[in-house]
């Protein structure tokens, strides 16, 4: 007979009908909360592109500690948000109009542009509430936040505000990590996302020294991984107190590191050495003109093109001699600054050489094709003193994935290094899983905190609140569009809020805002205050979000917070692991190893895919998405825990009684009670210190524990006609199974639902029930210990039976064990006898060890004979569609005597086991009956339903 239960997926399906229809979310929320309130925050995700399976463990984690809380007592007020600014959304923009710079943008025009990011951001909203309502993610998403949104932008600039005034915004001409196929800077933390290893051309070049002492052609030797930057070369740097030697190598005298002699030029010989203080001034000719040419006639004209000292020159990579172009490395240009080298680009905005450099101009300077042209060059002139590919890490654009140059310009910045003490202070005091990241990768992080570059050169982005006279030159920052005296349905993006003139509060002038956007990631860092959470709501009781966030929506809410004068925004934060393939690759597109999360759920439900994510490892560890495992995972939690529940329902009556004080209980209910409330003790001290793995894999154990020991070990007493153990036994499963389904509600919040619903809990909803109260009381530590050495005993004698070659239905005549304590409770002898299916079990005292009599003796083949009867007799039932309610009259015939005589002896136990009402052994076998032989016996066996 078929299942008559719906599949896993339709049934959660119908969980959600149920929830829908009776407001359960909402009534989560309005309930008592005699705890006060508990505050999450949820980090935004950006709605155009689809949800992967990486969402799924995020938006897992998120959605565990606020149901988990709720019913604890809480209040969990759970708004969502939409990121939905920034680069991301820009790229796709222009992606889908075939652009490929900000040229065509502003030629497209920025008003269109922008309004089509606006339109792009809700691509696939649908898609996300889907998957987020699938999921069982509890989530207010008809509230969200929106960060385009006017007034969540006027709260960033009142964030923005309140930073300029505590005086740690400023503008600065540096050099900054900078984009050139997006055209913009880039953060700190936004570059730490995009380090990729990658071979480049490095190169060792010489520069022939004017100012020299000795005849023959003097070279200094220098070293680079970027030879684009050789046109813009105006110094050489040296350690003052490093060693260096003038080397002999061919026709050509060579300056370079002592130490790095053996390996630069080991047929080289060394003709003079001199301290690196003694080189400092000496002058070369420039490596190309372009530079020397466009400064001609400045005042800049004779500073550039000497030896200089440096304290960051080593001899640990390259020649000790540091190659020193002042306009595209931060080093070079603190250097040039410091000591009036010319400070001139080479390079435009988008990445490419100016008119002026020759057979370069026009070239995009991380083309590879760039470095093979210029090395030629440099061996045709006779100044390439060798080559080599050079493998290191190399950071990439976080979105568009180009290579990132550094580059000298104008941008605004947070002086976030000036805060470093108290981002460290507040770190302290965040309890972080795991453990490690607060001093490891997050610690390590604000120890090295750069300032945050704060503006981007873009469109589609907070602007940022800026303006600035044109005759004094005044700044002043904005704070609310009330100071703007504009429209109430002003749009403050560009290019609207581009056109509004400001009196300049100094001298009374027209200011204009600056061209500038914010950091994306300050969108979100700033949300508790942009969203209304703060101050009421502040700071959050739990966040949570993937590893790659300690460098950013982790570190930006920090440093908002900090920047504002603030304590920590969260008190508890779970870092994740990432999502990998089953082989532990990423998951890419070109590799074909995506996994979609819908079709996940859809085949297995959402409850497996989420136990998957809080089973398969520690939260801080990558997981390996292995379909294979989740389907072993699947059976072995919700399948064994979903034919318990089938279980209990083919025997419940109604007339369970709670089991506190209930009369009759047996070593096994009191054992699987101690169990019980030993797992609420231990899951929920686990939930509160934000461990999640061990407390699910509890409930597992919990789980294996009712079906493979108490409910097995019980199953007669469900039978039996001992009206009042049968009803002890249903309060014991009705008891686990209704904690079991409370403590699975967070986890998986559908089956817990369902089998709720199915063994009759008291609420609309398991999710409006109190999180279990542990009864100390029913820790029963005797039981527990005793229980756990009589499973232990089982497991070797079968193990001995296993070895003997004797089939456990096969009655044996004793097992002798011995224990240190040579005692063990009768109701666990007689758990032994019958699990092991001996006649007898001797207890003695002595070191662990057990043994089994073997010898089987005509009465116990018999007895053996009969249960072989039983089970096939059974399996005759089930695959004929009987259910426990059918009652048969079975037929066995053999022309055997043994056969007889063990039908004489053992007749009731029979007809007991096989939920018969007589046995017949003579006459026309029935239909169904079937010929086997059990112990050399052969028969024939069947059934009559009566």
């Amino acid at each position: 007979m078929p299942d008559a239960r719906p599949s896993v997926s339709e049934r959660e399906k119908e969980v959600l009908e149920y929830w829908e229809k009776n407001d359960i979310f909402k009534k989560t929320v309005e309930k008592d909360a005699p705890r006060g309130a508990f505050v999450f925050y949820e980090g935004p995700p950006t709605a155009n592109g689809k949800p992967g399976i990486h969402h799924v463990e995020a938006r897992a984690f998120k959605d565990l500690i606020p149901r988990f809380r709720t019913m604890q007592g809480y209040r969990v007020a759970r708004k969502g948000g939409w990121d939905t600014h920034g680069l991301p959304v820009e790229l796709e923009v222009e992606k889908q109009l075939g652009f490929t710079g900000k040229a065509q943008i502003e030629e497209f025009g920025i008003a269109p542009f922008n309004e089509k990011c606006k339109e792009s951001v809700w691509t696939y909203l649908t898609d996300w509430k889907e998957f987020t309502r699938r999921l069982g993610f509890w989530v207010d998403l008809d509230n969200a936040y929106v960060t385009y949104k006017p007034e969540y932008v006027e709260g960033l600039w009142g964030v923005i505000k309140k930073i300029w005034d505590r005086g740690l915004l400023y503008q600065d001409y540096r050099v900054t990590p900078h984009c050139p196929r997006c055209g913009t800077s880039l953060s700190s933390h936004e570059l730490a996302q995009g380090y990729k290893d990658v071979k480049d051309i490095s190169v060792y070049v010489k520069f022939k020294v004017i100012t020299k002492e000795t005849d023959g052609n003097e070279y200094l030797v220098a070293w680079t991984t970027t030879p684009w930057t050789l046109p813009s070369n105006v110094a050489l740097a040296v350690g003052e107190d490093i060693a260096y030697a003038l080397v002999k190598h061919g026709e050509d005298l060579l300056w370079m590191a002592r130490d790095l002699v053996a390996k630069l030029a080991p047929d080289g010989e060394i003709v003079r050495e001199a301290q690196g203080s003694a080189l400092v001034g000496m002058e070369y000719e420039p490596l190309y003109p372009f530079v020397r040419d466009a400064i001609k006639g400045t005042e800049q004209e004779k500073k550039g093109w000497f030896v200089t000292s440096a304290d960051f020159v080593t001899t640990t990579d390259g020649t000790g001699i540091v190659h020193t172009a002042v306009m595209y490395g931060a080093d070079d240009f603190e250097l040039g600054t410091k000591i009036g080298l010319p400070k001139y680009h080479l390079v435009k905005l988008d990445g490419t050489f100016l008119p002026s450099a020759d057979f370069l101009a026009g070239r995009l300077v991380t083309d590879e094709g760039v470095a093979v042209d210029i090395i030629k060059d440099l061996a045709h002139r006779g100044l390439l003193f060798k080559k080599e590919k050079f493998e290191h890490s190399y950071p990439h654009c976080w979105r568009c994935k180009s290579k990132v140059i550094y580059y000298a310009k104008d941008s605004w910045y947070i002086r976030m290094s000036s805060l470093r003490d108290k981002l460290l202070e507040e770190n302290e005091k965040i309890n972080w899983e795991p453990s490690h990241i607060r001093d490891g990768r997050f610690g390590e992080w604000l120890r090295e905190v750069k300032d945050w570059a704060f503006s981007r050169e873009r469109y589609w982005g907070t602007p940022l609140p800026i303006w600035v006279c044109e005759e004094c030159g005044d700044k002043q920052c904005v704070g609310s569009f009330a100071e703007l005296d504009v429209r109430a349905d002003f749009d403050p993006h560009r290019p609207h809020v581009d056109e509004v003139v400001v009196k300049c509060a100094k001298c009374g002038g027209s200011a204009r805002r600056v061209k500038d956007v914010c950091d994306v990631w300050f969108d979100s860092g700033a949300m508790p205050y942009a969203s209304g959470e703060y101050p009421d709501r502040y700071p959050a009781d739990y966040i949570c979000e993937a590893i790659d966030q300690t460098r950013g929506w982790f570190y930006t809410l920090l440093a908002v917070s900090v920047a504002l004068g603030l304590e920590r925004p969260a008190k508890n934060i779970i870092c994740l692991g990432h999502v990998l393939d089953a082989k532990g690759k990423k998951m890419s597109k070109s590799l074909g190893n995506i996994v979609r999360p819908m079709e996940m759920i859809d085949a297995y439900g959402a409850d497996s895919v989420r136990w998957y994510m809080y089973t398969i490892n520690q939260p801080g560890e990558s997981k390996r998405f292995d379909e294979k495992t989740l389907v072993e995972m699947q059976r072995a939690v919700f399948g064994i825990l979903g034919n318990v529940v089938s279980f209990y329902e083919t025997y419940a009556d109604g007339r369970m009684q709670p089991v506190v004080g209930l009369a009759g209980l047996t070593a096994l209910d009191s054992w699987m009670l101690a169990r019980l409330h030993e797992t609420v003790r231990d899951v929920t001290d686990g939930l509160e210190s934000y461990r999640v793995t061990e407390p699910a894999r509890l409930i597992g154990a919990l789980i294996d524990d009712l079906s493979t020991w108490w409910l097995r070990r019980s199953r007669d007493r469900f039978k039996s006609n001992d009206d009042a153990d049968k009803l002890v036994a249903l309060s014991v499963m009705r008891e686990c199974l209704l904690t079991i389904a409370k403590l699975m509600a967070p986890f998986a919040p559908f089956f817990a639902e369902d089998v709720y619903l199915r063994v009759g809990g008291e609420k609309p909803s398991v999710h409006l029930e109190t999180w279990p109260v542990v009864d100390a009381s029913a820790i029963n530590g005797v039981a527990l210990t005793q229980m756990a050495q009589t499973r232990s005993v089982v497991s070797k004698l079968l193990e001995a039976r296993a070895n003997a070659g004797k089939n456990v239905r096969q009655a044996l005549a004793s097992a002798t064990v011995t224990l240190p304590s040579g005692e063990l409770g009768a109701e666990y002898v007689a758990l032994v006898k019958d699990e092991v299916n001996v006649k007898a079990v001797l207890v003695e005292k002595g070191e662990y060890a057990v043994s089994l009599d073997v010898t089987l003796t005509p009465a116990l083949v018999r007895e053996g004979t009969v249960r072989e009867i039983v089970r096939r007799v059974n399996a005759m039932r089930k695959s004929g569609g009987l259910t426990i309610d059918d009652r048969i009259e079975v037929y066995v015939q053999s022309i055997e005597p043994e056969v007889a005589l063990a039908l004489e002896e053992h007749r009731d136990a029979l007809v007991a086991g096989v939920l018969g009402t007589g046995l017949c052994t003579t006459g026309d076998a029935p239909d169904n009956a079937e010929t086997f032989r059990a112990n050399e016996f052969e028969m024939t066996v069947g059934f009559t339903k009566i």
